[in-house]
């Protein structure tokens, strides 16, 4: 989005209440302020239950519940889960146990992550693997003092299954791993750049007849456009009252699909792995 629109669009957000923010409580507040606003206006950071507000028109993809979506599987119980409560825009625990029930009942031997912040969803999904089972989970290097890779897992018995790269999605070299991941799930970029690359690392490395999800539909602005543009060319389903997308690669045409998406803008040129 160039400065003029953003300035703009910001400018819609502006009300007497920004006024009375700036006034009484300052400069940053107020920044602050507009910017939950011009969120709240535009559709995005509400409560998932807002996702089917009328008044959203962002929300393009179907929406269906996990139980239509993955027929196979019995949702009425819930899966094991550990550390079940989120942080901030985290994975919600219906969110979490969505995943762990998929995980759990196709036993995946490859998931990959791209997004292992504290580890909980991380921690969540190795604890369902079979035992022969993996998790490559990928995250920028933690800054000492700052924040804590992948904490959830680090005294776990599970913590064997999972594997830390610490790397940006667009400069990690997944050659080792083309098309031989089962499920991945993407959580970890919401600008158009930071998607294209990862949307390139999924595509690259599922393999025929894999799952992909996406978190962060319908909550932030990024995710939800740029896999708007995706869906018109793949099957992508929202899952109903969540902000997870899944892609099931069911046909040799979705894959076929993919592949020839990874060929041409956006997803073309948005890697930059050295040779290995």
């Amino acid at each position: 989005m160039d400065k003029p629109q953003r300035f703009f669009r910001a400018l819609s957000s502006l009300n007497l209440n920004t006024l009375r923010v700036l006034l009484t409580k300052g400069v940053q507040p107020a920044l602050e302020y507009d910017r939950f606003t011009y969120r709240l206006y535009s559709g995005y950071g509400l409560p998932w239950t807002w996702n089917r507000a009328p008044w959203r028109s962002s929300l393009k993809i179907p929406s269906i519940s996990a139980a239509e979506l993955f027929p196979e599987i019995d949702f009425t119980r819930s899966p094991d889960l550990l550390h079940p409560f989120p942080r901030n825009l985290g994975v919600m625990p219906h969110e979490l146990m969505i995943l762990a029930h998929v995980v759990r009942h196709f036993q995946p031997s490859c998931v990959v992550e791209f997004g292992t912040a504290e580890g909980r969803t991380s921690l969540n999904i190795a604890l369902h693997l079979p035992r022969e089972g993996s998790l490559v989970t990928l995250d920028f290097p933690p800054i000492p003092g700052r924040n804590d890779v992948g904490f959830f897992y680090w005294d776990q018995p599970v913590r064997n299954k999972i594997k830390q790269v610490f790397s940006g999605v667009e400069a990690w070299d997944s050659a080792a791993y083309r098309a031989s991941a089962d499920l991945v799930f993407c959580d970890a970029c919401d600008q158009p750049e930071g998607l294209a690359a990862e949307a390139a690392q999924a595509f690259s490395i599922l393999k025929p007849r894999g799952t992909i999800f996406r978190h962060d539909y319908g909550t932030a602005e990024g995710p939800t456009l740029f896999w708007n543009k995706l869906s018109e060319r793949l099957p992508v389903k929202h899952i109903q009252d969540t902000a997870l997308l899944c892609l099931r690669v069911d046909s040799d045409e979705t894959y076929k699909t993919m592949q020839e998406m990874l060929a041409a803008p956006p997803l073309r040129g948005a890697l930059k792995v050295q040779a290995s």
